[in-house]
């Protein structure tokens, strides 16, 4: 199907007598105006995470296009959490009426406005007390809309690898290329994580995962962020009965074919490593029970267990992956270089880790190595696939 979409796509092009031009970015020739909190508009264009313009209930930022041109595109980025938003447009009278409303949640939201527009406002529409919190506002103007924004789907049906992770920036530090490795295979991808960490790091997260090619958004689970180092402290921090019901719930909604997470030692820092691990193997007894979750994970998705489960550096023999070949999905970068890179869009792990010595690609910061602890399909053989015998 995907091949299918791609020759349809390349006709379509061959059938153009020329391309659109790109969408420019016109924020800095627009007016911005504000319901309250004037002195922190210009935290929304700074192109810092970490600071942020918010508004209570009913309370807007006002968006004026300059002369002669119009808004066709909004990309935000959210500050704290995501409360309920709408846009609005003038009408004939002048009053304000709703012009787009979405029930995505997306820590960097893409919001496409075709018609375009001389000016338009973001409201915050919260049912919940909550503040509209905008860490960063860029609008676009007419034409294609650019690589650099963000425009997530999410994503339903079954998918080929689940990569379960703690904290973000794992995905790179502990797993090396192996998104980009399998994102230039055309492999449907589910990145999950487990922490719930302030909405900077998402947006860094979400980064990262764009940069790898990656369009279907992550999981974002609510455990929070204070970590352990053995298992059953974390399991008792967090909830055991929850955590394992959670991972349960993850391999049956996406169904994945290979399951890859931390090492069973939890990388030798982490107790959120070692549950991870461990829910993770109780998954082929919890996420095949009918009676197990029956009442939300059974009702919703049925059971699933899947083919393979890899853990990061763990067991006797490992199947290890080649990050250093050139792909073509990336232009001749490797799987090596495009996870560096992705990798520098963060700076969670680098707080977090601090002072523990812990490097990129070194010790047990390897991302190459996996341990097939359970394969419905065979061993490996060697050949450094964790697609091996799987159709």
């Amino acid at each position: 199907m995907k091949k299918l979409l791609l020759a349809l796509a390349i006709l379509l092009l061959l059938c153009v007598p020329a391309l659109a031009e790109e969408a420019q970015d016109i924020t800095a020739d627009c007016a911005l105006a504000v319901s309250g909190h004037k002195k922190d508009l210009p935290l929304m264009t700074d192109g810092d995470y970490y600071t942020y313009w918010a508004c209570a209930k009913n309370g807007y930022v006002e968006i004026t296009a300059p002369a002669g041109r119009q808004i066709h595109g909004l990309y935000l980025s959210w500050g704290k959490y995501i409360t309920k938003w709408e846009i609005q447009a003038q009408d004939a009278a002048g009053g304000w009426q709703t012009a787009y409303t979405t029930a995505d949640e997306f820590y960097n939201q893409y919001i496409p406005l075709t018609a375009g527009y001389d000016a338009l406002r973001l409201v915050n529409k919260s049912t919940d007390g909550h503040e509209m919190a905008v860490s960063e506002l860029r609008v676009l103007g007419e034409g294609n809309v650019p690589a650099w924004v963000q425009q997530w789907h999410n994503f339903e049906g079954k998918a080929d690898l689940v990569l379960l992770v703690t904290d973000p920036g794992d995905e790179y530090l502990f797993f090396g290329g192996l998104l980009p490795t399998y994102i230039a295979q055309g492999k449907e991808i589910m990145v999950c994580e487990i922490v719930n960490t302030i909405a900077a790091y998402k947006s860094q997260m979400l980064d990262g995962l764009w940069y790898c090619g990656m369009t279907n958004y992550p999981y974002m689970a609510y455990f929070r962020p204070n970590m352990t180092v053995g298992m059953q402290a974390q399991y008792d921090t967090w909830s055991e009965v929850q955590f394992v019901r959670h991972v349960s719930r993850i391999v049956r909604m996406y169904k994945p074919d290979v399951l890859v997470t931390h090492a069973k030692n939890g990388e030798g820092i982490d107790g959120g490593h070692k549950v991870c691990a461990d829910a993770s193997i109780r998954s082929l007894t919890t996420a095949m029970d009918s009676l197990y979750d029956v009442g939300y994970g059974y009702a919703n998705w049925g059971n699933w267990k899947v083919k393979k489960i890899y853990l990061h550096q763990t067991g006797d023999d490992q199947t290890v992956l080649d990050y250093n070949v050139p792909l073509d999905f990336y232009g001749g970068k490797t799987a090596d270089e495009i996870a560096r890179a992705a990798y520098s869009l963060q700076d969670y792990q680098e707080k977090s880790l601090k002072g523990r010595g812990i490097a990129y690609g070194q010790g047990v910061a390897d991302g190459s190595s996996y341990g097939l602890y359970f394969s419905q399909v065979g061993e490996d053989t060697g050949i450094g696939d964790l697609f091996e015998h799987i159709d």
